[in-house]
């Protein structure tokens, strides 16, 4: 392939199998520069670590089983945006200590070194290059400091909606295939940059709020105005946008507009509101579905119907007797989410995943994430983290008894 077209397109594959060296990984992708150092994975360490993109964006996964592995990564060309699925990441930067779970994704600034150790890690991680990441802002019109790029993490309001992650599963298929080179790959390396600057906060811009700044508070003011609401003037004015400005966040980031977010949003809540009603409600009573159609906006009880078996693929009606046919108590959990708490409640000290958790609840593990969300207010990956936590200060309270 000719390099001029390719833009360094490369796919690679590393795994102890084959008898690639763990420092193997490093030293391919970076020349054999001291890019990482005291590089090591113990003799029971397995692993397999792939990579697929050009010289502007890659593709990256690990899958490592036993052992540990860990070394100390310098200042790099490369911003690494990645979330864990399996394991455990701790990350020592100069000042400060990050340990890294499976559920939101984690930003490593490329002019930021740190030693890290991790065990039992399945990654999928984006290297986007720090020049391209650049002249990507410089055409959003973004004000980039002249130093170092420096990033915080995504709020957890912008987090929970997984904007970055859906966009990969999105564009996945076309990232990994071979013959989508030059012009049709920067164009889909662009979509993943420009939702990387719009969630993830640049630091060090001095008065200037950074969009993905905005665009949380944004969706805060949404969900808290929501029964009111709220038209696009409103919410740009209250995130300090313009009309425009808020209408071509949300096209690019979360793929929607902001009144189609609003709406999606108060159909959630109605939904949340009929899993939780009790029988007494009929369907005219306080938690009757036209009450709790009305609560939230929808005073069209035709057209309500209709929205909300577009997004639902049910009718109202439908959900609310699901729900109460699967926790006749008011309150009580559906059968799939107590069995996955159960689940999680027998391996707790064990490497959990989603789809070991959904596959014991017997359902997609897309589904169970909606299960929880509605039922508890959390994803599963947080209920694991919540109750290992309990554990921990229960063990320490206990040690603490008995000392």
């Amino acid at each position: 392939m000719d390099p001029s077209t390719t833009n360094g397109f490369r796919r690679l594959r590393f795994s102890d199998g084959a008898g690639s060296d763990y420092s193997d990984i490093f030293e391919a992708e970076y020349g054999g520069s001291d890019f990482a150092s005291e590089t090591f994975a113990t003799d029971d360490a397995r692993y397999e670590y792939t990579v697929v993109g050009d010289d502007d964006l890659t593709l990256r996964t690990m899958r490592a089983e036993g052992g540990r592995r860990g070394g100390v990564i310098g200042v790099r060309d490369d911003h690494v945006v990645f979330w864990l699925t399996k394991g455990r990441l701790e990350m020592h930067f100069a000042d400060r200590t990050r340990v890294v779970e499976p559920g939101s994704p984690y930003i490593a600034s490329a002019s930021e070194a740190y030693r890290f150790e991790s065990s039992g890690t399945v990654y999928n991680g984006i290297h986007v290059a720090d020049r391209f990441l650049r002249s990507v802002g410089r055409d959003l019109g973004y004000r980039l400091p002249d130093g170092p790029l420096l990033f915080d993490q995504q709020d957890a309001v912008i987090a929970r909606r997984e904007p970055l992650r859906h966009l990969v599963r999105e564009l996945g298929p076309a990232l990994v295939d071979d013959r989508v080179l030059g012009p049709m790959r920067t164009a889909l390396n662009r979509r993943l940059a420009v939702v990387i600057l719009d969630t993830f906060p640049i630091r060090n811009r001095g008065d200037d709020v950074p969009v993905a700044n905005r665009l949380r508070d944004a969706i805060r003011f949404i969900e808290l105005q929501a029964a009111e609401r709220p038209s696009v003037p409103t919410i740009a004015a209250a995130c300090g946008l313009s009309q425009r400005g808020l209408q071509d966040d949300f096209a690019r980031t979360l793929d929607t507009t902001p009144h189609r977010f609003l709406r999606d949003h108060r159909l959630d809540r109605v939904r949340e509101e009929l899993l939780r009603a009790d029988r007494a409600g009929g369907t005219n009573g306080s938690t009757g579905i036209a009450a709790i159609a009305r609560r939230w906006g929808f005073t069209n009880p035709g057209r309500f119907a209709e929205t909300y078996r577009d997004r639902f693929s049910e009718d109202p009606a439908t959900t609310k007797r699901a729900s109460l046919a699967a926790r006749p108590e008011a309150g009580r959990a559906s059968w799939r989410v107590r069995r996955a708490v159960a689940f999680i409640e027998q391996h707790l000290d064990d490497a959990l995943t989603l789809d070991d958790i959904a596959a014991a609840a017997g359902v997609l593990p897309r589904r169970l994430q909606q299960l929880f969300r509605e039922e508890r207010g959390e994803s599963p990956m947080a209920c694991v983290r919540a109750m290992r936590a309990a554990a921990e200060r229960n063990d320490a309270a206990g040690n603490s008894g008995t000392a």
